[in-house]
């Protein structure tokens, strides 16, 4: 009898709170993580060149090799500004810094970029950074390619098809294993963008990139893009961007666009995204955070105010829009933005028409449960 009280007074109640929590953790596998601040630094500086100040570099490829960041390539005017007479260089060189150092001094790879190039995408990958077409001063490419880590330094595996046709100033998103590239110009004209839209199944890389449908709107370069799930399927996001006509008019797009890989079907977003050169990086399990950009074309000059600051966030199941934050540092364009243990990094790039910045911005992405509605 003494153990049937037990029984009813002590472990049936343990049973029942048992139950209960086991509920309880089924309504949190429904809570979500999402970003709500970010801790900014700018102290990280590319290495100075011969005793000189590095001016930075707009257009580079930027990721994570391992344990080395690399900041690759691009261009920028080192003797003087356009409106002073400045010619534009393109640049080869490859810097690494190793993050798990502490002194976290730079160094100059031994190995270079194909060619002075600038202006493609970089795809951070577990094993590297894919690199996907930009230009030379002279031409643009179709190249792509792998920066790896091998024995402290990098090496460049050109291993991987070739795009469909050269692209520049193009957008270019990852996830499932597949990557993704639409839009941008075919050479330095930088005038009729281009509405193409390809996949390269890393799977399968013997069958090369594969044209998809284009989305329901007008050719583009210097749009934004990322790659996420809305909660059903993943999708690959488009926002913004520009196009020089050949009759010499510029258009500037603030609309936004999104593919269903599931569905393989584009719907057109509502709202105005006014992130033309911005960058984007996907957080959490539905958000995209969407980094500075163009909201208008002005006057290169002194004069100039600088790009947006605005932090943006992007729920990609309720497809709403909203300012996060401004960030306390100029938020660079046409660069790259990416993230590594949990630490978003924006490399290098340009803060007016002309002027680049050296700053390799830092932000520690604090993140909060926040329920699905």
């Amino acid at each position: 009898m003494k153990h049937l009280k037990f029984l009813k007074y002590i472990v049936l109640p343990l049973f029942i709170i048992l139950l209960l929590g086991v509920g309880k953790l089924k309504v949190n596998e429904h809570h979500k993580s999402v970003v709500e601040t970010i801790d900014w630094d700018n102290s990280w500086c590319l290495p100075s060149i011969e005793g000189q100040p590095n001016p930075g570099v707009a257009g580079a490829y930027a990721g994570f090799a391992g344990n080395l960041m690399v900041v690759a390539g691009g261009a920028n005017f080192p003797d003087a500004m356009p409106w002073d007479g400045g010619t534009k260089t393109w640049h080869s060189t490859i810097y690494l810094l190793n993050t798990t150092h502490v002194d976290n001094a730079w160094t100059i790879s031994q190995t270079t970029l194909p060619a002075s190039l600038g202006y493609g995408v970089s795809i951070q990958l577990p094993d590297g950074i894919l690199c996907i077409g930009g230009c030379t001063p002279d031409t643009v490419t179709n190249s792509v390619f792998m920066i790896t880590q091998r024995d402290g330094d990098v090496v460049i595996d050109t291993n991987y098809p070739s795009l469909p046709q050269p692209l520049t100033n193009h957008s270019a998103s990852f996830a499932d294993n597949k990557v993704f590239v639409a839009g941008g110009f075919t050479d330095n004209t930088q005038q009729d963008a281009k509405g193409c839209f390809y996949q390269l199944d890393l799977n399968n890389l013997a069958q090369g990139w594969v044209e998809l449908a284009t989305w329901p709107g007008a050719p583009r370069a210097y749009a934004v893009s990322a790659a996420q799930s809305n909660g059903d399927a993943l999708c690959y996001y488009l926002f913004g961007g520009r196009n020089t006509l050949s009759s010499g008019e510029t258009e500037v797009y603030t609309d936004g666009f999104v593919y269903n890989t599931q569905l393989n079907t584009w719907s057109k977003l509502q709202g105005d995204y006014p992130l033309m050169a911005g960058t984007a990086v996907a957080t959490g399990d539905n958000q995209l955070l969407l980094l500075g950009g163009v909201p208008e074309l002005l006057p290169a000059g002194n004069q100039h105010p600088g790009f947006d600051n605005t932090i943006r966030s992007f729920n990609t199941r309720t497809n709403e829009l909203n300012e996060l934050s401004t960030s306390p540092f100029p938020i660079a364009v046409t660069t790259t933005a990416f993230v590594n243990n949990n630490t978003l990094y924006i490399a290098s790039g340009e803060l007016k028409p002309g002027i680049r910045t050296p700053s390799i911005l830092r932000g520690e992405l604090v993140y909060n449960s926040s329920a699905v509605r």
